[in-house]
């Protein structure tokens, strides 16, 4: 399938470039990178792992992700005669004193980038999963992301002694955020590429010289990028980010534990009931003292203008939103001369999601999201070898949506990308081909 894994392999080791010049111009170079990467899988693809990936992995998950697409597709359509258009085009209409198409969407051209950046995330997740049917691909993709968040975190690290002035723009900012949340997402890719790199040896076994220093120069890799990432999501998070880190590597130590011990789905079930027990505990609490609504209660680190203005943007949006990426044209119509320093940066991807695109959609999202997490690791506790690839996927889609709530990261292009090439991965590699 050649050249496909390399398309895979360039985009996730330019992740640290794409961070510090993320903007238009990166949009269109992932989409065109994503558009090529799709068209080389479907003319080079091998018959056998085609068939595996349509029939055993792709199809369910590629109808839900046709659903967010669709319904961004609806946002730019004119919709005045079904009464589902934005009210701010009929006060621009009699601003203007004709009459104007209205839509959902209050910019249908930045909708429109907003699905082409969609399509190319999930372009992505496609041409890695389809790429990672093979195991030796998908072990290189694992190190690759692995290596990826670890220079983005030590990018992050470096940004705050002030030695390079090229990186003073992830300092702060939406750049910032999105480093914090690749520095969480690298600890446990990282610490999956340990357990998976132990597991491996003790399968193959040592005999060879050769092979132990290769297992012990690999597991000490590993271990000095979990250390890095950790040190980053440390000197650069609020606790809302180290909540995911934890909720995130308890479920890749849990996993990894069950099948050692082959406890069975009833142990399976009870470790469950317990982490979620204390997971909701922990939130309810946590939502118990604030006012500004769900979407908002973990922001701790935006600025309370921002976070004020945002609850008002949402209490006045409806059920349909103001089209998917238009959160920055929305905010001005709403804060006052005094909240004008505040940025238009979303404090929460999640407040985003739900202004842009509506309430319910974000209800649906987060039910996808679960349902996503309870497959890959029902797949990985029946998986042998190949268990991790499910369990990271299923452990950073955990740690993605709680961090979706802390801060906008998610939005960003490394984010998208990572994560998107990690689901890629654990879709591909939650069944075995053997079977």
């Amino acid at each position: 399938m050649f050249p496909a894994p390399l398309f895979v392999a360039f985009l996730i080791v330019t992740t640290p470039v794409i961070l510090v010049f993320d903007g238009p111009i990166i949009h269109g170079f992932v989409i065109a990178a994503a558009a090529v990467s799709v068209a080389i899988v479907a003319i080079r693809i091998r018959p056998g792992e085609a068939d595996f990936l349509l029939s055993s992995v792709i199809r369910p998950i590629a109808i839900v992700a046709l659903i967010p697409a669709l319904w961004m597709v609806v946002q730019v359509l004119p919709l005045n005669p079904f009464g589902l258009a934005n009210s701010v085009w009929d006060s621009a209409a009699a601003a203007l004193g004709r009459p104007l198409v209205g839509s959902i969407s209050i910019d249908p051209g930045t909708t429109l980038v907003s699905l082409a950046r969609y399509l190319s995330a999930t372009a992505i997740a496609f041409v890695t999963a389809a790429v990672a049917v093979d195991r030796h691909r998908a072990e290189w993709i694992l190190f690759a992301l692995t290596a990826a968040t670890t220079i983005i975190s030590l990018m992050v690290l470096v940004a705050r002694l002030d030695a390079f002035t090229f990186l003073s723009g992830i300092a702060s900012g939406s750049a910032a955020n999105a480093g914090t949340d690749c520095a969480a997402l690298g600890v446990n890719l990282a610490a999956a590429t340990a357990l998976h790199t132990f597991e491996r040896a003790k399968m193959r076994g040592m005999d060879q010289s050769r092979s132990a220093v290769r297992f012990r120069l690999t597991f000490w890799a590993c271990f000095v990028a979990v250390a890095v990432c950790a040190v980053a999501v440390l000197v650069n998070s609020a606790s809302q980010t180290y909540f995911a880190v934890i909720c995130g590597v308890t479920i890749l130590a849990v996993t990894f534990s069950m099948r050692r011990l082959n406890l069975g789905p009833w142990g399976f079930s009870a470790i469950v009931s317990v982490a979620s027990v204390v997971a909701i505990a922990v939130i309810a609490v946590k939502l118990g003292s604030q006012t500004a609504g769900f979407t908002l209660a973990f922001a701790d680190h935006a600025a309370a203008p921002l976070i004020a203005v945002t609850h008002h943007v949402l209490t006045e949006t409806s059920w349909t939103g103001t089209g998917a990426g238009t959160f920055a044209a929305v905010l001005p119509i709403y804060r006052d001369v005094d909240e004008l320093a505040a940025g238009v940066i979303p404090p929460t991807a999640a407040a985003a999601i739900a202004v842009e695109i509506g309430r319910p959609f974000l209800w649906g999202v987060l039910v996808a999201a679960t349902a996503l997490v309870i497959t890959l690791l029902r797949d990985a506790l029946r998986r042998g070898r190949d268990s991790f690839y499910a369990t990271a996927g299923a452990t950073c889609v955990v740690v993605a949506t709680f961090l979706a709530f802390g801060n906008a990261g998610l939005l960003s292009t490394p984010v998208l990308i990572i994560t998107a090439s990690v689901v890629g991965i654990a879709v591909a590699q939650r069944k075995s081909r053997s079977i």
